[in-house]
C-alpha cells in the first residue's frame, strides 16, 4: 500500500482508488465469522479480483500467488464483479453525456490533440474467454481464440464514456458497431450530440465526428 508505483503495476489503480472502491463494495462482500474459519476479508477479495482482471490468468494461477482453490477465486471474482457493477450503477458511474458534456470533450480534444469536431474514439477490444457450449465458431476471432468484444468510446483523455459489451468476437469491429445500442443511437440521433459547428478559421460547419480506424465505415458521426 505504501509502494504506490508498484500497487499501480500490480493493481493498474493507486491506493487511493483501491480504498474508495473497497468502501463502495464492502457490504456486498464481507462475510460472517463462524467457529470453522475466518472469512476472507473484503480487501483480500477485491485485489484477487482485480488482479484477475489486470492479467487475465487463470483461476489457478491467481490461486497460488493467494494461497486460494481455483474454485474459491472463481466464486470470489464473479461475486466481487457482480458487487462493483452493482455499486457503480448506484453511484452513477459511465452515464451518459449530455450535450454539454460532449461540448467539453470536443473543447478537449481540440485542446489537446488539434482535432476540432470530435467527441469520442472509438474501437473495439477482444476479450478473451472459454468457448461456450455449442457455439461453434460464433466465438472465434482472427488471433484464433474465443472471445466476446468491448466496444468502447473514449474522451480525449482516455476515459470511457460510452461501452458495449457482449458482441461475438467472430465480428468485425464495425459489424460490433452496426449492432450495438450506442451505434443505433448515434445514427438515429439519440445521444444529445451538438449540432453542427464551423471549423476553426472557416465558414465551414462540419458534424461533430467520433474518430475510428478503417473498420468503421464513413458514415456522418
Amino acid at each position: 500500500m505504501y509502494d504506490h508505483e508498484l500497487f499501480f503495476r500490480y493493481f493498474r489503480m493507486l491506493p487511493g482508488t483501491f480504498e474508495v472502491l473497497l468502501r463502495l463494495v464492502v457490504k456486498y462482500i464481507s462475510k460472517t465469522t463462524t467457529r470453522l474459519r475466518k472469512p476472507i476479508s473484503p480487501g483480500q477479495r477485491l485485489a484477487v479480483t482485480l488482479r484477475y482482471l489486470v492479467t487475465g490468468d487463470s483461476h489457478g494461477t491467481i490461486g497460488l500467488s493467494y494461497r486460494m482453490s481455483p474454485t474459491t477465486v472463481g466464486r470470489i471474482v464473479f461475486e466481487t464483479c457482480v458487487a462493483i457493477w452493482k455499486t457503480l450503477l448506484e453511484q452513477n458511474y459511465l452515464k451518459i453525456p449530455s450535450e454539454d458534456d460532449w461540448m467539453r470533450i470536443s473543447a478537449e480534444f481540440e485542446h489537446y490533440w488539434n482535432f476540432p469536431n470530435v467527441v469520442g474514439a472509438i474501437d473495439g477490444k477482444h476479450v478473451q474467454m472459454f468457448a461456450p457450449p455449442n457455439e461453434g465458431s460464433n466465438y472465434y476471432n482472427y488471433k484464433k481464440t474465443h472471445s466476446i468484444v468491448l466496444l468502447g468510446v473514449c474522451d480525449a483523455r482516455y476515459r470511457c464514456t460510452l461501452v458495449d459489451i457482449g458482441d461475438t468476437g467472430r465480428q468485425s469491429d464495425g459489424s460490433v458497431y452496426t449492432n450495438s445500442k450506442h451505434g443505433y443511437a448515434i445514427e438515429n440521433n439519440l445521444l444529445s450530440i451538438p449540432k453542427d459547428k464551423k471549423l476553426p478559421n472557416s465558414a465551414k460547419a462540419l458534424p461533430s465526428d467520433f474518430v475510428g480506424d478503417d473498420e468503421f465505415s464513413l458514415k456522418r458521426h
